[in-house]
């Protein structure tokens, strides 16, 4: 912090006069911000130091949303100061939550901040306001692990474990145990770092792979049995038990995190089971299980493509008729109304279901959704937009419009015009090579 004070002085040097006569005026409010509190007789009282900060808070919030962040450096420096000179436990339980989350935003947009300013914020923050330690060492150890830091950031989680301070402490026991866990995270993630390597063959390698192991995995044991939402300790446990070939302990811990009714609604617990599933080559039935219930949380999911191409394989009445609706259900999700693979897959399974003379469901769905369909499908200026930049979607909508037998003219019209210049264009083509031939054989 303090490098990028005297940064700040060098720049104002060089800056227009406007703008050095603005800096200089935010400097001397700043300072004089700080200085208040050096009251010699009448002494600095909790309504001065209030009002003190607030304006600080105020400047340095203009000086962030002008994206001004040397400015707002000196406004941070200066309000750090004023709290260090107080002692009151009201204002520093509040006052350090708000210069942790503004400290690091400002450090994260000044252009001459470094790993080792975050640090050193982080340290100081960590001292200042003990009621969030824990939260700012999780936090500390997500910054050093973004910068690849990876043993550092595991000795201050052991740091963090290791904390005690009397009542606080207890009062933070659940964090401490996510804490322990991210340690437990972190012990996985050297595993895997090292379980990826090229073997070695040395038996100390092997050992000390297993000595992670067992460390990272009764932590992570533990985590994953409690209610709650822990996907990536879930995979990690789940990778190490695969890499040993513990698959039924694996899928014990897969399918409770999914059907736990104590475990909030998770839709990722579904795909990490079907997943899961997948690469051991599970029955059709379990996995279209598994599926259908993601469907029912999340009917958009990308892999409602590959319910349906199940559904589809068991040429059943019955699952071809929940195909289909699976298949309407997802175009009607503005992130797939344009995708040709889901406009692709419900031509198919319409298809299929004329093939077993089954149209009539076709109808009954269409029925219920067709009003909903054409005002989002099938508009004029939808026609329009998709004969200029995706025509083969425009030629499958036509299609899937024709199984409904509800045409709507002015988009069937231009879909055909389209079609209809595709085939003169193949036809045309072939002419001048026709006409090449007859003339080689003219001469």
């Amino acid at each position: 912090m303090d490098d990028i004070e005297d940064e700040l002085n060098v720049a104002a040097r060089s800056e227009s006069p406007k703008e050095s006569v603005r800096d200089h005026e935010s400097i001397k409010l700043a300072h004089l911000l700080h200085q208040s509190h050096q009251g010699t007789k009448g002494g600095f009282t909790t309504t001065d130091f209030i009002k003190c900060n607030r304006k600080c808070l105020n400047l340095m919030r203009e000086a962030m949303l002008q994206h001004n962040w040397q400015e707002a450096v000196v406004y941070f420096h200066s309000y750090i100061q004023t709290l260090e000179a107080k002692t009151y436990n009201d204002v520093e339980s509040s006052a350090s939550e708000i210069i942790w989350r503004i400290g690091t935003q400002i450090l994260h947009h000044h252009p001459n901040s470094s790993p080792d300013d975050f640090n050193s914020l982080y340290e100081q923050l960590k001292n200042l306001g003990v009621n969030n330690y824990s939260k700012m060492c999780l936090e500390h150890c997500f910054h050093l692990l973004l910068n690849g830091q990876m043993e550092e950031a595991k000795r201050q989680l052991s740091i963090a474990d290791s904390w005690r301070y009397g009542k606080r402490s207890i009062a933070q026991a659940e964090l401490k145990g996510l804490i322990r866990a991210y340690c437990s995270y972190l012990d996985y993630l050297v595993w895997k770092k090292k379980s990826s390597a090229p073997e070695s063959g040395e038996m100390s390698s092997n050992h000390e792979m297993h000595s992670y192991f067992r460390q990272a995995s009764v932590s992570m044991k533990e985590i994953v049995s409690r209610p709650g939402v822990w996907d990536p300790f879930v995979l990690g446990y789940c990778h190490m038990l695969e890499f040993y070939e513990d698959e039924e302990t694996a899928l014990q811990v897969l399918e409770n995190y999914a059907y736990n009714k104590e475990f909030p609604t998770n839709p990722n617990a579904h795909v990490y089971l079907y997943e899961f599933l997948k690469r051991h080559e599970a029955p059709q039935a379990k996995l279209i299980s598994s599926l259908k219930i993601l469907h029912s949380l999340v009917p958009s999911h990308e892999l409602m493509l590959e319910l349906c191409s199940l559904l589809l394989q068991t040429e059943q009445k019955s699952d071809l008729e929940e195909a289909l609706v699976i298949s309407m259900d997802l175009l009607e999700f503005s992130s797939w109304k344009c995708d040709l693979k889901a406009w692709n897959c419900c031509l198919n399974i319409m298809k299929k279901l004329r093939n077993i003379r089954h149209r009539s469901f076709v109808k009954k769905q269409w029925d219920e959704r067709g009003s909903l369909w054409l005002s989002l499908h099938y508009r004029s200026y939808i026609a329009r937009k998709d004969a200029a930049e995706n025509v083969p979607l425009l030629l499958v909508k036509k299609k899937v419009l024709m199984f409904t037998r509800k045409y709507t003219r002015e988009y069937y019209r231009i879909a055909l015009k389209v079609e209809n210049e595709a085939c003169g264009e193949k036809l045309t083509s072939r002419n001048p090579k026709k006409k090449y031939k007859r003339k080689r054989l003219d001469d």
